[in-house]
């Protein structure tokens, strides 16, 4: 018995090879070797399977330097080398070699496989796996170390071709279930995934790995709730680590069950207060639930802790862009765009999104000049949804409607429904800004025919034109054509209650309650429109308090709430809501208008006067609205306008 190639450990697999000197397949052409020279061989291999592996190679030594130039003898000793684990060796022989045997392919590409380190390495040893699956009898084995680098390389449809091969030769094995599972997970046919890895989870050696794999896959289908409720299983059956309980925390939150990610996350950070993963998912979570300044906390603990972290970095600048914070979000960004440039950070995609969210910070600063060096830094190729939404506001900003057009008809867009469809609507938003109604109709026209949200995009687009009756009538034809899409109805009304029809906009609101009656924007909407028009005030607070408890991260539910107890001379509550409303969105000029008016009421004019001012700095859009503002701050302040 010889004692085979050195282990091989390739993605949880252990692969012995033992290769038969003697049974070699037939040689490559070269010159015959020496009669000397083929004693020693002969010899060696004697030796060699007895057991004497360094009198063996001691021998295939002498027989290499007598005939230097004999590739098949090469071949024959970097087969012994590779069989006694001197693998370094055994590759130097074997490419020296040149042109290898099926079985001499195969060891050099398992050898090369299991050293590489790089993608690069990887790739360079797939020619010579590729070309030993033909060995005999080492062949399966180089298909499956072929099938595990083209895995770790992302090629899932190579390597799926090459793991239906191995489950015609092995249909039983669960190591191949499992390899299966996590090769159609890569392709994206996750059903069949999930069915590969339940069967091979049902194997006790294998049940941990591929209930992970089973968890990835589901969550990457989307499956965020069954994918946390089995990690939380395997978690409880078999313990785990702080690694472990954070991504449950993960999934947990992207299943919506918010409440139970934070006792997991307060679990990890009791036990690790550094716990990077952790710090930065309960950072998200509590901005998300408006607790910026607890966010802004843990994100500058993380920050603090991992200083050359780039996502710490990242969370704390986009925090910090919320709230306008802005010379220190781009004094982080940069430094994150400086480590990309010195090679700390060498990943594409990072620099694409440190590109969009400095282009983002310039265009919410409203310097799209600042903003242009970024937008081109966004990357070649389709642009995805969120460059192409910058690209638009940056021409918005400059009103330069005519260079915008000329962008749209050169720029390419990915292969998305949404990014095709925000194409679509900003080249007619643009057009109408020019002028250009004969651009703008047929792709209006082939919006509002389409889907809930091609119609809702183009009623954002009519919106935008201030064209609000024609957004009514294309709002009507769509529900007349969608019926019960929500989405729709609600752009329906909303689009009537700023044309005027404001007992239209009712009705269709309350249809639209009726059917869904906790759409929290619809109670929003429908509530704000009693309150700032001092009607139905007790309807009105009761819409607006369940707006609230739906959702009170909402800056603009709270100040709705606000407004209605202002309307009902409840100045207390008023400015409990109001209060709340501008510490969860600290930038809306409405916010600051409804607290000038509260201070007004409350005979405060200086105080008044700084919060009509900061409404003023937050650039009001609604139509009429700057110079209601204006008109406020002068009576509050003595005639004085900013």
């Amino acid at each position: 018995m010889r004692r085979g190639l050195a282990v091989i450990l390739m993605g949880g697999f252990v692969l012995a090879l033992a290769v038969p000197v003697a049974a070699k397949d037939q040689p490559a052409e070269t010159k015959g070797p020496s009669s000397e020279a083929l004693a020693i061989v002969a010899e060696a291999q004697m030796r060699l399977s007895v057991g004497a592996i360094a009198e063996g190679l001691k021998l295939f030594r002498r027989a290499v330097a007598l005939d230097p130039d004999n590739r098949a003898l090469a071949e024959e000793f970097g087969l012994a080398l590779a069989d006694a684990g001197i693998n370094d060796e055994a590759v130097k022989q074997l490419e020296r070699a040149g042109d290898l045997t099926p079985t001499g392919e195969a060891t050099l590409g398992m050898l090369l496989a299991q050293v590489a380190q790089t993608p690069q390495e990887l790739e360079a040893a797939l020619p010579h796996l590729e070309r030993g699956v033909a060995a005999v009898p080492h062949g399966g084995q180089a298909r499956l170390v072929l099938a595990q680098s083209l895995l770790r390389l992302g090629k899932g449809a190579e390597a799926w071709e090459q793991v239906k091969a191995l489950l015609d030769d092995q249909p039983e094995d669960p190591r191949i279930w499992l390899m299966a599972g996590e090769t159609l997970r890569l392709t994206g046919k996750f059903d069949e995934a999930a069915e590969y890895l339940k069967r091979a989870a049902a194997v006790p050696d294998l049940n941990q790995r591929a209930t992970l794999q089973l968890v990835d896959t589901l969550a990457s289908a989307g499956k965020y709730k069954d994918a946390a409720d089995l990690l939380g299983g395997l978690l409880k059956k078999d313990g785990g680590t702080l690694a472990g309980m954070t991504r449950w925390a993960t999934l947990l939150a992207r299943a919506g069950d918010r409440a139970h990610a934070r006792e997991v996350l307060d679990k990890v950070l009791a036990s690790d207060p550094n716990q990077r993963d952790a710090i930065l998912l309960k950072a998200i979570l509590e901005a998300g639930d408006g607790h910026l300044d607890v966010a802004e906390g843990l994100y500058r603990r993380a920050h603090a802790a991992h200083p050359n972290d780039p996502d710490a970095a990242m969370g704390l600048a986009r925090l910090l862009v919320d709230m306008r914070q802005l010379p220190e979000a781009r004094t982080l960004l940069n430094s994150v765009w400086q480590q990309i440039e010195e090679k700390k950070i060498d990943n594409p995609d990072a620099a694409v999104e440190v590109a969009q969210e400095r282009a983002a910070l310039e265009l919410l600063d409203h310097r799209p000049a600042a903003a242009l060096p970024w937008l081109e830094k966004c990357g070649g190729g389709p642009m995805a949804r969120r460059t192409l939404a910058l690209w638009g506001e940056y021409y918005r900003q400059r009103e330069a409607w005519s260079d915008g057009l000329a962008f749209l008809r050169g720029a390419k867009v990915e292969d998305s429904p949404d990014a095709v469809r925000l194409k679509s609507a900003i080249f007619a938003e643009f057009s109408l800004a020019a002028g250009d109604e004969a651009a703008a109709a047929p792709v209006l026209d082939k919006l509002l025919a389409g889907g809930a949200d091609d119609v809702v995009a183009a009623l954002g687009v009519l919106d935008r034109a201030k064209r609000f009756a024609d957004a009514a009538a294309g709002a009507r034809a769509a529900v007349a054509r969608l019926g019960d899409a929500p989405e729709v109805q609600f752009a329906y009304a909303a689009a009537l209650e700023r044309s005027g029809a404001w007992d239209d906009a009712v009705v269709q609101f309350r249809k639209l309650l009726a059917k869904q009656p906790d759409h929290a924007a619809a109670l929003n909407y429908l509530g704000y429109m009693f309150a700032d028009k001092g009607v139905h005030l007790e309807e009105a607070r009761g819409m607006l308090i369940k707006a609230v408890q739906l959702d009170p991260s909402s800056g603009a539910f709270q100040d709705s709430l606000g407004w209605v107890y202002f309307k009902l001379g409840d100045l207390d509550r008023a400015e409990k809501y109001l209060i709340e409303a501008g510490r969860l969105d600290p930038f809306d000029a409405s916010v600051k208008e409804h607290v000038g008016d509260l201070l007004r009421a409350r005979g405060d004019m200086n105080r008044a006067a700084e919060a009509y001012r900061q409404a003023l700095a937050n650039h009001p859009e609604e139509a009429g609205q700057k110079e209601r503002i204006e008109k406020k701050l002068a009576e509050v302040a003595g005639g004085k306008t900013p």
